[in-house]
C-alpha cells in the first residue's frame, strides 16, 4: 500500500510540474508576441510537442461584456531548444464564448501530409450549448499549414461532430447527432490532397419515458478540395 502511494504521489508530482512547465512556456511566448499576462485566457490555453518545435495556443481576450467573451486566437510554433518563435498565426475576433461555450482546445498530436512538403496542424474546438429544451454540443476543425516565418490557417472551423435536438427537458425530443471521419485522398488540387469527411449522421425519437421510438442512420460524403489558399467544399 505504502509503494502504490508513493508511485501515485510521484506521477501527480511530475503531472504538476509538467503542467507549470508548459503553463510557464505559454507566459513566456505570450510575452514575446506582445500578449499581457492579464489577457490571457488560461483556461483554454494548450500546447503540444513535435519533431520539429512545440505548437502553442493562446486565446487573447478581445473584448468582454455581459455574459460573452471574444478572442484573438494566437497559434505560435517554437522551438523546444532556443524557445525562439519559427513560426505564428493570429486570427481576429476568432472564437467567442456567448449562449455557446467553448468547453476545451486541443491540439491533434499527429500531422497531415498535404503533400511532400507540406504538414497541417490540426486543432479542434469543442463547443456547448446552454439551452436545456435545445441542446448542443459540437467540435470544429482547423488546419494550419507553415509557410516559411506564418502558419496559415488552410482549414477554418469546419464541423466534425455535432449533437443538437429538441426537447420537453425531461425525456420526450427528437435528435440529430453527426460524426466525421477525414481521409487524406491520394488526388490533389493545386498541388495540395483533397480531404474526404465521411459523415456518419444519427436520426433518433424519445418518447416521455425515455424509449426510442424512432432511430435512421445514413451515410454522406463531402470533399474538400484546396484553392485561394484553403479548403472548400468542391461542391
Amino acid at each position: 500500500m505504502k509503494h502504490l502511494l508513493k508511485v501515485i504521489f510521484l506521477i501527480l508530482s511530475f503531472t504538476c510540474e509538467g503542467q507549470n512547465q508548459s503553463q510557464q512556456l505559454i507566459e513566456q511566448t505570450a510575452q514575446k508576441i506582445g500578449i499581457p499576462t492579464s489577457d490571457i485566457f488560461s483556461r483554454l490555453t494548450t500546447s503540444h510537442k513535435f519533431e520539429n518545435g512545440t505548437l502553442i495556443v493562446i486565446p487573447e481576450i478581445a473584448e468582454k461584456g455581459d455574459g460573452y467573451v471574444t478572442f484573438n486566437s494566437h497559434i505560435v510554433l517554437i522551438d523546444d531548444e532556443s524557445g525562439a518563435i519559427k513560426a505564428k498565426f493570429r486570427g481576429e475576433k476568432d472564437w467567442n464564448i456567448d449562449a455557446v461555450s467553448i468547453d476545451n482546445i486541443k491540439i491533434e498530436p499527429k500531422l497531415y501530409q498535404l503533400n511532400e512538403s507540406t504538414f497541417g496542424y490540426g486543432l479542434n474546438i469543442f463547443y456547448t450549448g446552454q439551452s436545456k429544451p435545445n441542446p448542443y454540443s459540437g467540435t470544429e476543425l482547423s488546419l494550419y499549414a507553415r509557410e516559411g516565418i506564418d502558419l496559415k490557417q488552410i482549414l477554418k472551423d469546419y464541423p466534425i461532430k455535432s449533437f443538437n435536438g429538441e426537447t420537453d427537458t425531461k425525456c420526450r425530443g427528437t435528435f440529430e447527432e453527426h460524426s466525421k471521419k477525414l481521409e487524406i485522398l491520394k488526388t490533389y488540387t493545386n498541388q495540395y490532397a483533397d480531404l474526404q469527411f465521411t459523415d456518419c449522421i444519427q436520426l433518433s425519437e424519445l418518447n416521455e419515458d425515455c424509449d426510442e421510438l424512432l432511430k435512421e442512420t445514413r451515410q454522406e460524403i463531402k470533399i474538400l478540395k484546396f484553392g485561394n489558399g484553403e479548403y472548400r467544399n468542391s461542391m
